[in-house]
């Protein structure tokens, strides 16, 4: 995530990392519009369940496009649970676990072995693990949905365990998403932040 930051901000993009409070879609929208402060053309970026909340939150009209990073791009009326169960996948519910304040955490299981090596060396200082936010932020029928006239772009993760390939690649097809493969797992910010950077780049041209 650093490395993303780090390289985009050296092209002279202005960023801004919005930190969900993922209590619920609705408050996770809230917290990124509340976010940016940039002038002019906004891009939004949601990686994983962050593709609900771009999905909903880009309608306003300050957003001129909206990158997908190995996320969920949902149509209204769906959930993230609802694209889930559209796909084979090997993310199953045993490799969620419920925390006492009713959050839902993705058990190391559901990454491949060298990826939870990356991701603990890389977040072990911040004490957190993926959380995908509170039951009800995984049943959140979209209201509304940027990408029908913004548009996007899809990073598809070849080696997700998670979100499926096939899912992603069928979300940003229904889209008319601009389709980036890159070789590696769910966590890609982390693992492939160079090829993240340059999509996102790629994307902050074509909407200035």
């Amino acid at each position: 995530m650093e490395r993303v930051y780090d390289r985009l901000t050296a092209e002279g993009l202005k960023v801004t990392v919005t930190q969900l409070p993922m209590t619920s879609v609705e408050d996770d929208v809230t917290a990124f519009s509340e976010a940016w402060t940039q002038d002019g053309p906004v891009l939004l970026v949601g990686h994983s369940y962050g593709g609900v909340v771009v999905t909903e939150a880009g309608i306003d009209p300050d957003v001129k496009g909206l990158v997908y990073v190995t996320a969920f791009q949902p149509d209204i009326g769906e959930s993230g649970g609802d694209l889930l169960a559209s796909a084979a996948s090997d993310f199953t519910a045993d490799k969620l676990t419920v925390s006492d304040d009713g959050f839902l955490l993705v058990n190391d299981d559901a990454f491949s072995p060298w990826q939870v090596t990356v991701f603990q060396k890389k977040m072990h200082s911040f004490g957190k693990i993926p959380s995908m936010g509170q039951r009800g932020n995984l049943a959140h029928k979209v209201t509304s949905a940027a990408w029908q006239d913004k548009p996007s772009w899809m990073t598809v993760a070849t080696e997700d365990l998670l979100i499926s390939p096939e899912l992603q690649r069928r979300m940003a097809e229904r889209a008319g998403s601009i389709v980036i493969e890159i070789k590696n797992g769910h966590m890609l910010p982390m693992t492939s932040p160079d090829e993240v950077a340059e999509v996102i780049a790629q994307a902050a041209k074509a909407v200035n």
